[in-house]
């Protein structure tokens, strides 16, 4: 493919990732399999393309606004990221080739031109971050003295992490067989359950993997599977349970007894846990699919835990899917929230005098987790908060300088966002 093609390409996947809800990544891959003609060079440029417009956002809609351009057309983006790559670059690139984007218009030349007239001086720190103008603002009011050091690390390249299933073996055996596998590891810095690569790759290919000896999982995610304080003889519910990586967690935590109930809106999220749960051996599952607002048959005060893992915007994994940070505007936060308080009034019908809610959602925003906490415990007079540290131990909280609550992020503790916290029903 001509350098042109490429641009082509990337400026179609653009339009699909603006279009869509699906992940970058999955739209990428989705591309990539329809067109087969391209070569894994091309591919790899066309993702790269891709991404230095999703990663460096920012930059490229400041740019535009200073040449009049629109900061929200990815044509627009693409032609100026080109000519920042030297002058002439974006004339070569948009030429009306064969299989190219459309030749630049008058307007789009002129604009080129001024970029090389403008005074670009110091960008403001929204651009630094690489963060939308108007989320930046809400997170310099939350972190006024760190949020140029959040907000950065919400960029750096994420870290792989592996959970190990501690029915089959424990963490040194787990290193050591991936390590045969030639695949490096060290263990988390928080988790006691945790392995940390650095390398992306195809797990399925790997041996422990497909012995059921590890499993994804970032470990912010761990760590608020180790909130719910899972014991074999329990009746869990995870509420919003996805894929189910959590619940898989339970099960290991739980050692395959017990019964946990995973429920989703949609049966379709919830049978990707089916090929994982026979890789893991895990048994003590049961999917059940709910409608919204709704408590499934002989689930009401059942339960002696109930997650709730919380819909939310998702800004805790920016550095996973910067996509997100270009679909989240400031009135989604107020929406999220509202479908997360009602989600805990469900929830809370389920737990039993006695037992336990915990709260989580991987969002860095107070308005969807803090506020929606402190907003539950005012409203619930039945329920009190329990101290994170309480199901962490003293040891593991100092670490993470979490107490009341669990707010972690990806510059104080190098996990995605994460904001967790627990309630106890009255026995």
């Amino acid at each position: 493919m001509t350098p042109s093609a490429r641009v082509a390409a990337a400026l179609e996947i653009l339009d699909d990732i603006a279009r869509a809800d699906s992940p970058a990544d999955a739209i990428i891959a989705n591309w990539n399999r329809t067109h087969r003609f391209a070569g894994s060079k091309d591919k790899r440029a066309i993702r790269e393309l891709v991404y230095r417009d999703l990663r460096q956002g920012a930059r490229y809609r400041w740019l535009s606004r200073l040449v009049g351009a629109d900061p929200g057309s990815p044509r627009a983006r693409m032609i100026l990221a080109s000519e920042q790559e030297g002058a002439g670059t974006a004339v070569a690139r948009f030429d009306g080739s064969q299989y190219g984007p459309e030749t630049l218009t008058e307007v789009e030349t002129a604009q080129v031109a001024k970029l090389h007239e403008v005074s670009i001086g110091k960008p403001p720190d929204w651009v630094t971050c690489d963060c939308p103008e108007d989320l930046y603002g809400l997170l310099a009011s939350q972190w006024p003295q760190s949020v140029v050091e959040e907000v950065q690390a919400l960029n750096a390249r994420a870290p792989v992490d592996l959970r190990v299933n501690t029915m089959r073996v424990n963490v040194e055996e787990a290193r050591a067989a991936l390590a045969e596998a030639e695949y490096e590891v060290v263990p988390t810095s928080f988790s006691p359950i945790g392995l940390r690569g650095s390398e992306h790759t195809n797990f399925s290919a790997l041996t422990p993997f497909r012995k059921g000896l590890i499993d994804p999982q970032d470990e912010s995610s761990q760590l608020v599977s180790l909130l719910v304080d899972a014991r074999p003889e329990m009746k869990v519910i995870d509420l919003c349970a996805g894929a189910g990586g959590k619940s898989l967690a339970l099960s290991a935590m739980m050692e395959n007894k017990g019964e946990i109930v995973s429920c989703d809106t949609l049966m379709s999220r919830l049978s990707r846990m089916e090929t994982r749960r026979a890789r893991l051996g895990t048994e003590n599952i049961r999917v059940q699919a709910v409608e919204e607002g709704e408590i499934p048959e002989g689930l009401e005060g059942w339960a002696d835990r109930v997650l709730v893992d919380a819909p939310c915007t998702g800004s805790g994994t920016w550095r996973r899917s910067p996509e997100l940070r270009w679909r989240t505007r400031p009135e989604d936060i107020e929406t999220y929230a509202a479908t997360q308080r009602a989600l805990l009034d469900t929830a809370a019908q389920m737990v039993r005098p006695g037992g336990r809610l915990i709260y989580a959602l991987c969002s860095i925003f107070n308005g969807e987790g803090r506020d929606v906490a402190r907003a539950f415990e005012e409203s619930h007079a039945d329920f009190t908060r329990v101290p994170v540290a309480d199901a962490l131990g003293s040891e593991l909280a100092n670490r993470l300088n979490a107490y009341l609550e669990l707010v972690l992020t990806p510059h104080r503790h190098r996990t995605d966002g994460m904001y967790a916290a627990i309630f106890a029903r009255a026995a």
